[in-house]
């Protein structure tokens, strides 16, 4: 017999029942960590999902909607490199007929206001769905800072001033 098999011989091999019981061990121990993490992210994605519906709940009205048309505009759109115009009809939808009324007197003011903010915008901008949004979010904070500055009380509140603004038509040739 040569000294590398006595030497083999003469250290005992270790069980194969504790390597196991090691093995089992530490599955255990990462599916018990994996389990409670995954029921913390469920706990906190519920949690997260009722915040933002208590946030976002929709404003209850006090009465109806007045509507405020203004007449078609038809501008000159910002494209650099070839003329496009915008014919457009907006009506904005304010919550009482006293804030109606504050827009109609403000009209002056803010039909040049919603001049200004079509001519500097571009055929591209204006064709997409999210720059359609945009121009709509653009024109209500418009007519609620036209109405404070004519001193309309609650124009600046939601619920209470401008709610939006519809487009009654909006053809870009």
């Amino acid at each position: 017999m040569s000294t590398a098999a006595a030497t083999a011989d003469a250290v005992p091999a270790p069980k194969k029942g504790k390597k196991l019981l090691i093995v089992i061990l530490a599955a255990l121990l990462v599916l018990t960590i994996g389990g409670g993490a995954g029921v913390y992210l469920i706990i906190a994605r519920k949690n997260a999902d009722t915040s933002h519906s208590e946030a976002k709940k929709p404003v209850e009205k006090k009465g109806p909607s007045v509507f405020a048309p203004l007449e078609p505009f038809t501008v000159n759109l910002a494209d650099p490199s070839r003329d496009h115009y915008l014919q457009i009809g907006l009506t904005f939808e304010v919550s009482g007929t006293d804030i109606g009324d504050a827009i109609k007197s403000q009209m002056p003011l803010l039909r040049s206001r919603v001049l200004l903010i079509l001519t500097s915008k571009s055929s591209e901008e204006l064709a997409t769905p999210q720059g359609k949004g945009k121009l709509a979010a653009e024109l209500v904070a418009l007519a609620r800072a036209a109405l404070a500055g004519a001193a309309a009380p609650g124009a600046l509140n939601e619920d209470r001033g401008v709610i939006d603004v519809h487009f009654a038509s909006f053809i870009i040739q």
